[in-house]
């Protein structure tokens, strides 16, 4: 276990090997990658199927995004993936192919287990493993006592050679994304692990260790000097629950090999391990709120030393399907949602500034690799196939939730929640979704409905002492705001024009006169994994960077970890004006307001909004989107519609595309403690 990072619990670990910054990097290093995904576990294992090779394509398709040819890399599936299977298969494709200076790269897709710690260098009293496909899930003295696991120790020394090989100015990324942590939920999302510990009865109730190894990388210097150094992401703390999510075609997946394969197919070369953090943290905060990623190392240094191929600026056409319709190169894998505008340009069009398109076209389908766009005007095959293509307004999915009902078929809110669900398309009932509606088990709340996240997290529990009809009401309002939530989590936009970012400084202040004392370090306030924490009635004060030439008005919103959804700036009801919150072009602006830390706890995102015109979501936040105004900006029809309005419900929950070069949305993520 000292030489290789555990498998922190419930944790999906993503190490990023990295090479020393002053090596002289080669134009294309030796490249390997290994993906083994497990996920039809044999019923006599005990262990629940799950959707683990659906994972493989994700990850595959990212890291060929980012330089890895097909040929590269290496799969490991099912029946084959036992203990010995991926041993030999690491040794195979990444020991004996690495090379000094080379990238190497290492996935696991299963299940997680803990086990009897056998040489005593766990603080907690158990190693971590992974899950082959030939390890039974429970302890049998005698008979099975876990010899088929794959333990952290095990795996640390294979990977340990590889990196050794590859040596320090090498590069090399492990992806566990597995957990061995509870089950005890009542969602209805996948759970990759398990309570059950791999150790006979009497090693469970007389261990008597707690706490786990904060070292997750313990070598001498003189190793540490012959090995590509470290960082790692980790999809959730000690301790929580670790679940799968869908991906845009509704398929189950693993949370964290998801919005890993997002960010990391859209990373730049200049892209850091802070920036790539935040963006997965971000995206993470939509899909599995009930998970807090997280990460240790060396966070401001670029993604494998800047080795990846980074995002293209534009994309090309895979096919011509006819003068109507083509099939660009690119899918939802790299941001490309239905309803995304594009532009078809003459090819060398470097700057689309002023440049007339040949034609537009908007994404009508896709999956995560390519998209189906239907042109506005025809195009000749041989220009379509040469063009270079732009995205010109992004689409950030459609609008809608969904949930299963688990309430007996006679519950009295059931009629008039159907008929209300008539009259809007954007909120079904559909089976394995991402809410379920059930029996509070709680007997101390008495007789109460709640409304559960797939991860079993209660976003409201309602009291049945109400007329069904107010119950109905009352449900589907929370519903719409879990979706605004989540869709506002997931609008990202970077504009050339208006690159501005805010940074959260914690601030001391007098409880009782709320005068300021000044700031404190943001590391303070950060735990050994880089995450911003926070307690109730902490303080904190917001700067604001202008990085580009044009002046920049902002307002910021606040994503609390219920779902309620606050403008903070210019803030609901005050006299402040859309005016005041301006920031000049090369300068930065340090907002004199100082603000508090309220509840409830949980993970809470900030969202700053830039524009070239003052910019006032006020009102719409006060009518919850019902205003009949015409938006001032492209941003405000996209918040009108966020709150479910009249239109939005009526035509299905398609969101409006917005122009990168209008806005600039950046995000900070904390956990309120």
């Amino acid at each position: 276990m000292r030489n290789f990072v555990s498998l922190v619990i419930c944790a999906f670990a993503i190490f990023f090997l990295v090479g020393n910054a002053q090596y002289v990097l080669a134009a294309d290093p030796p490249k390997s990658a290994l993906l083994v995904a497990i996920g039809d576990y044999p019923a006599e294992t005990g262990w629940p199927q799950i959707s683990s090779l659906n994972d493989v394509a994700l990850i595959k398709n990212a890291l060929i995004k980012q330089g890895f040819a097909e040929s590269e890399i290496h799969v490991l599936t099912d029946e084959a993936a036992t203990k010995v299977g991926i041993v030999q298969a690491i040794r195979q494709y990444l020991v004996e192919t690495a090379k000094p200076g080379g990238v190497a790269y290492f996935h696991f897709s299963g299940h997680g287990q803990q086990v009897a710690d056998d040489n005593n260098d766990e603080l907690d009293g158990y190693d971590e493993a992974l899950v082959p496909i030939n390890s039974p899930l429970n302890f049998q003295e005698g008979v099975y006592e876990g010899e088929n696991l794959l333990r952290d120790d095990e795996l640390g020394q294979l990977l340990d050679e590889v990196r050794r090989k590859l040596g320090p100015t090498g590069n090399m990324l492990a992806v566990l994304d597995a957990c061995h942590s509870g089950t005890g939920t009542r969602g209805i999302g996948k759970a990759r692990g398990t309570l059950t510990k791999m150790a006979s009865p009497a090693y469970v109730t007389g261990n008597s260790k707690t706490g786990k190894d904060p070292s997750a990388l313990e070598v001498s210097e003189k190793d540490e000097r012959s090995l590509a150094p470290m960082v790692a992401f980790f999809g959730a703390a000690q301790h929580q629950l670790n679940f799968e999510t869908k991906d845009e075609n509704k398929n189950g997946v693993g949370s964290l090999s998801y919005a890993f394969s997002k960010k990391f197919a859209l990373a730049a070369q200049s892209t850091t391990y802070r920036g790539l953090f935040e963006q997965i943290k971000l995206e993470m905060s939509a899909i599995a709120p009930s998970q807090n990623p997280q990460v240790e190392g060396s966070l401001d240094q670029e993604i494998m030393a800047g080795r990846i191929v980074g995002a293209p600026e534009f994309y090309r056409v895979a096919s011509w399907n006819d003068p109507s319709s083509i099939i660009v190169e690119a899918g939802w894998l790299h941001g490309l949602q239905r309803g995304a505008i594009l532009g078809f340009y003459p090819p060398e069009t470097r700057s689309i500034a002023g440049a007339t398109p040949l034609t537009k076209g908007t994404v009508i389908d896709g999956d995560p690799t390519s998209s189906t766009v239907e042109l506005d005007a025809e195009l000749d095959q041989e220009v379509a196939m040469s063009a270079w293509v732009f995205v010109l307004e992004q689409s950030f999915g459609d609008l809608g939730v969904s949930f299963t009902n688990s309430l007996p078929p006679g519950h009295p809110v059931l009629p008039f929640l159907r008929s209300r669900l008539e009259k809007m398309p954007v909120v079904k009932e559909e089976p394995d979704a991402e809410l379920n509606l059930t029996l509070s088990d709680d007997a101390s709340r008495g007789a109460a409905v709640q409304l559960i996240t797939s991860g079993g997290i209660v976003i409201e529990t309602f009291k049945e002492n109400q007329r069904p009809e107010l119950l109905a009401d009352n449900i589907l309002k929370q519903m719409k705001a879990f979706g605004q939530a989540r869709y506002l989590k997931n609008l990202e936009l970077e504009s050339y024009y208006l690159p501005v970012s805010f940074e959260i400084i914690p601030i001391k202040y007098d409880p009782k006169t709320k005068a300021y004392l000044g700031d404190i370090p943001a590391t303070a306030k950060m735990d050994e994994n880089g995450n911003l924490h926070f307690d109730i009635d902490d303080g904190f004060r917001i700067k604001v960077t202008n990085d580009g030439h044009k002046t920049a008005y902002f307002t910021l919103i606040d994503i609390q970890p219920n779902n309620v959804v606050t403008v903070l700036m210019p803030m609901e009801g005050t006299k402040e004006t859309p005016s005041e919150f301006v920031v000049s072009a090369g300068s930065s602006y340090e907002v004199p307001k100082r603000f508090v830390i309220g509840p409830p706890s949980g993970m809470e995102v900030f969202k700053l909004i830039a524009t070239d015109q003052p910019i006032d979501l006020r009102s719409i936040s006060k009518n919850r989107g019902q205003s009949r105004s015409v938006p001032k900006n492209p941003f405000e029809k996209v918040f009108t519609d966020s709150f479910f309005n009249e239109d939005t419900m009526t035509r299905g929950g398609k969101a409006l595309s917005m122009s990168a070069t209008d806005v600039n949305v950046a995000s900070k993520t904390f956990v309120i403690e």
